[in-house]
């Protein structure tokens, strides 16, 4: 920040707060990695709360620092204190005016659980220029959210990736050129060769180097497919795929196609109290999609009819008659997979009976199993062949358990069980390896996987405090999770570690399901779709060029004793919806569902009591939004 700039300030303003960082005008320059703060007494800056990430709260007390870069590259931050509180942070790069000029950067509400950090810190990071000036805005998620705190700061220079940190010439193979270059600078302090970043090149350089030798295990990259729907509510629900055709379902009875690629999408489906949650199709014009049915997660479902299928790839679709089923009528479909031309399986559902559904004919007549005596919840299904497949849910302990049969569904068997809610989503990479991931519970923090072939399973834990749906992996060592926060999980070493990136900086990603569809090719399904693809820029992160504002939209709920007052903000004229849910999506109520004018809006929404933590969500147009509800500030 120039002098001049500072006199100028004070000029106009008056004279600036005596407390460090408590406004824009007189940040605190950051000269260390960690720098400490405390908000208590800051006042809380008027400046535009313009962000796009989720989870966003109203910067309370807010703390301003100046960082200067010194030299091009990425910059990550983070307020990762255990003793510290509930931070959001937005980054702005500082222009020739000054505070007069501040152009957004990067922001952060809730970054992924960590038992190092507090409950809900904030971590994002952001491209700089050499010589730049750059200003960190962090303040608190409500009123009461103030304090002492820690901000650390780590500088990139991007010389290596990420994923690949051996691979010198970033040619994606880490060979006998990266290991010239390390052993022409041994003993030095090069950083292209101090592979672990204790300012020597030796002997633990070689190692590492040595370990990760051939190509590196991240290739592509993830894209947003920018014109894919929104979806209506958080995500949408699956997707298939065959060559360049895309179809896609919602529990809002709404089913999407695509036949370039996802560049451009028609409705081919819309069917109010319809909750399609599940969708598959054998070639370009046969398919089937499941139905959650009426009491459900769902509260807004009224078809009982639990499938439906097409012949014209997608543009019309037909009951299933309940005559051509045999056996008791399921609640509803979570999972489905048309694994050959003539054998269909799926199961369900979620939050009602577990059954077994299945179709030797094509989908001309089915058969339904009723396995409740033994499950209560069936989510996903994975089959190899018409005989040797499985099924994620919970058993009758209320364990999480991944089920396999081996004679095409007539008999099943507990192959893993945990203390999760339930298993959500899996799949295989390979003939070898296999996973699933845990939703919810005490072992909300853990995935299985199988490294042979199924023969035996065993859980790994990825992050705590991220409730996972969404799980794929590339091959045994490139892989996804998915779920809430908004951001994704990416691992490259088979899962032995993770690390966050949000695919989706407009709505967040909040991905339910991946689908790998050859050896270099992966889609998800989120709040939009998203493919992930070899390209020429290596890992980077798809930014798309958007200007579309969803920060026009807002809500916010605040808690007290037992009424929840839900404000909100109406960015354009048109159909609103709101939605109150738990994690997993488990909707609560749908209190507005109706046309309002833009403007502001208040309703009282009555808690209930003993409910787990609720969020609330609102869509309008183009326009999402959802966050957590709040307690209402402590009053002295």
């Amino acid at each position: 920040m120039t002098t001049i700039t500072i006199l100028l300030s004070i000029a106009l303003n008056g004279s600036a707060s005596e407390l460090p960082g408590d406004c824009c005008e007189f940040p605190i320059l950051i000269e260390s990695n960690v720098t400490t703060y405390n908000t208590t007494g800051l006042t809380t800056s008027e400046y535009d709360l313009f962000s796009e990430c989720s989870l966003m709260g109203i910067l309370q007390s807010d703390i301003w620092f100046e960082y200067i870069a010194p030299e091009d590259g990425v910059v990550a931050v983070t307020t990762c204190d255990q003793s510290s509180f509930d931070t959001s942070l937005i980054v702005y790069e500082s222009n020739l005016l000054g505070c007069d000029d501040l152009e957004y950067l990067a922001c952060s509400g809730d970054a992924p659980g960590d038992d190092d950090c507090q409950l809900y810190h904030s971590a994002a990071d952001f491209s700089v220029t050499e010589g730049r000036t750059y200003l960190i805005r962090v303040g608190g998620w409500v009123e009461d959210s103030f304090g002492p705190g820690t901000l650390t700061i780590k500088f990139d220079d991007q010389t290596t990736t990420t994923y690949c940190p051996a691979d010198i010439t970033e040619d994606r193979q880490i060979d006998g050129q990266d290991l010239t270059i390390l052993l022409g600078e041994w003993g030095g302090s090069d950083p292209i060769a101090d592979l672990n970043d204790d300012g020597l090149v030796d002997g633990e350089d070689l190692t590492q180097l040595l370990g990760e030798w051939g190509p590196c295990p991240i290739q592509g990259s993830w894209e947003v497919l920018v014109n894919s729907p929104v979806a209506p509510y958080l995500h949408h629900d699956d997707i298939a795929v065959i060559g360049d055709t895309i179809w896609i379902c919602n529990v809002s009875g709404q089913i999407f196609k695509s036949l370039d690629a996802g560049e451009t999408w028609e409705q081919v489906a819309d069917k109010p109290g319809t909750s399609f949650r599940t969708i598959d199709f054998i070639d370009e014009l046969r398919g089937v999609v499941g139905n959650l049915g009426p009491g459900s997660w769902v509260g807004h479902t009224t078809d009982v009819t639990p499938l439906y299928m097409t012949d014209d790839g997608g543009r019309s679709w037909n009951k299933v008659p309940t005559e051509s089923i045999e056996g008791d009528l399921p609640d509803g479909i979570c999972g489905i997979d048309w694994v050959d031309e003539n054998t269909i399986h799926g199961a369900g559902r979620y939050a009602g009976k577990a059954y077994f559904v299945t179709s030797t004919d094509g989908g001309a007549t089915w058969t339904t199993r009723d396995l409740t005596q033994d499950f209560v919840t069936f989510v996903d299904t994975w089959f190899e062949n018409p005989l040797h497949g499985y099924i994620t849910g919970t058993n009758r302990n209320g364990r999480a358990s991944l089920v396999e049969t081996l004679d095409g569904g007539l008999t099943w068997n507990t192959r893993i069980t945990n203390q999760s809610g339930h298993y959500w989503k899996m799949g295989f990479a390979n003939d070898s390896f296999g996973y699933a991931v845990c939703s919810g519970g005490t072992d909300g923090d853990k995935w299985v996987r199988t490294t042979d072939g199924g023969t035996t399973w065993n859980e790994v834990t990825f992050i705590d405090n991220f409730h996972a749906n969404g799980i794929g992996f590339l091959n045994d060592d490139v892989g996804w999770i998915g779920g809430y926060p908004a951001h994704t999980l990416q691992t490259s070493n088979g899962g032995l570690t993770w690390e966050p990136i949000q695919i989706d900086l407009i709505y967040g990603d909040v991905i339910n399901k991946f689908l790998k569809v050859d050896e270099s090719t992966m889609y998800a399904v989120g709040n939009r779709v998203y493919r992930y693809a070899n390209d020429d820029a290596g890992l980077r992160r798809a930014r798309q060029a958007e200007s579309f504002r969803n920060d026009l939209c807002s809500v916010r709920a605040i808690t007290r004793g037992e009424t929840t007052t839900i404000t909100y903000n109406v960015p354009e004229d048109g159909h609103v919806r709101m939605n109150i849910f738990i994690r997993g999506s488990l909707i609560e109520d749908r209190p507005v569902d109706r046309f309002q004018l833009a403007g502001s809006y208040t309703i009282e929404w009555p808690t209930p009591k003993g409910s787990p933590e609720l969020f609330v969500s609102i869509e309008v147009g183009d326009h999402r939004k959802w966050t957590r509800f709040e307690p209402a500030p402590l009053i002295d």
